[in-house]
């Protein structure tokens, strides 16, 4: 009977160490199994955030390549833009809006900047020039302040000799007021301002103006002291004015911040019409009544005289409409461009 006790009690033990071993094992297993899930949960999220970046990274890169693409583009078409261009019917065009002017007395330059072509009517035909000329003057005075040999802060001396009619700004001063050369620039392009236009002329010279654009430029020009309006000139003289004026103003400083802010003004501003804005300067004298203007929009600038005899009688009319004539054939060569600059920028 001991011996059976014995075995019996064996046999629990053996069968309790088992059950342990079991349940360890069922621990270890389950444990591994729940390492491999939660093991294989995160390679699973590791490689879905790698395909994720992956996906993000290509995607990065094909809108830098567009917007590259995009860029280069745009560049193509911008470089076009820049360079000359010409429809084919472009002369055709200006010659039969000339022939339908042959019967007024009209004389015309018109010259594109950018696309580098000038197209006259009458250009050697004689007109009083009014205050056309003034701006020759001021071309002079900041030529000469941007190298250095006079500041256009610098003042002069109004005195009763410089008075003369139509002069709304000089006449708020009284003689013998020092004005600095920027005021006098200001009033002549706003308002034509006459006595402003003396005082340059009396304090440097009418010669040193003549002088000055012969031997630099070739231009004849016909100041006096006594009548520095005096003499007569063509579109052709007026376009080398323009051309001067225009270069001048491409400067970022404070005289063509003021010169464009006083050109731009509505005093007998014949060349500008509906939205389409000139800056300009205007002359006129007895029958006669010039206009010359720069037009800068598009970034695709012109530059247009237009003399007439008609001061007494419909330039307010007849000048604006010729303007309109004119750049109506310019906006369609502009449109052209455009079309054209389009079709290179895709090829």
């Amino acid at each position: 009977m001991r011996v059976v006790i014995r075995n019996k009690s064996y046999r629990v033990k053996k069968t309790g160490i088992l059950l342990v071993l079991f349940g360890l094992l069922l621990i270890i297993g389950i444990g591994t199994v729940s390492y491999g899930l939660i093991k294989g949960n995160k390679d699973n999220k590791e490689q879905s955030n790698n395909q994720t970046t992956a996906v993000n990274e290509q995607k990065i890169k094909e809108e830098k390549l567009k917007q590259e693409q995009e860029e280069q583009k745009q560049k193509k078409y911008d470089d076009c833009m820049e360079q000359p261009y010409k429809m084919e019917t472009l002369e055709q065009e200006f010659n039969q809006l000339f022939d339908s002017y042959k019967d007024l007395d009209l004389a015309i330059s018109f010259r594109d900047v950018k696309n580098d072509y000038v197209y006259f009517l009458n250009p050697n035909k004689g007109y009083y020039s009014g205050c056309i000329v003034k701006p020759f003057s001021v071309i002079y005075l900041v030529q000469k302040a941007r190298a250095g040999e006079l500041s256009i802060h610098d003042t002069l001396t109004y005195k009763p000799e410089d008075k003369h009619q139509f002069s709304d700004y000089t006449d708020k001063h009284n003689f013998y007021d020092e004005i600095p050369i920027i005021d006098l620039i200001r009033y002549m392009f706003t308002t034509s301002d006459n006595s402003a236009y003396f005082i340059i002329m009396r304090s440097y010279g009418a010669d040193t103006f003549n002088q000055y654009f012969k031997e630099k430029y070739n231009i004849t020009l016909h100041f006096t002291n006594r009548h520095p309006f005096e003499g007569s000139y063509t579109t052709k003289t007026s376009d080398q004015l323009l051309q001067l004026l225009y270069e001048l103003l491409q400067v970022d400083d404070e005289a063509t911040k003021v010169m464009k802010e006083a050109l731009y003004n509505d005093v007998e501003n014949t060349v500008s019409f509906d939205d389409i804005k000139l800056m300009h300067k205007y002359g006129e004298y007895d029958k006669w009544h010039n206009d010359i203007g720069i037009y800068e929009g598009n970034n695709q600038p012109y530059l247009v005289s237009i003399f007439t005899t008609r001061a007494l009688t419909d330039y307010k009319t007849m000048i604006p409409k010729v303007s309109k004539d004119l750049y109506t054939i310019y906006k369609k060569n502009i449109d052209s461009k455009e079309a054209y600059c389009k079709i290179q920028m895709e090829s």
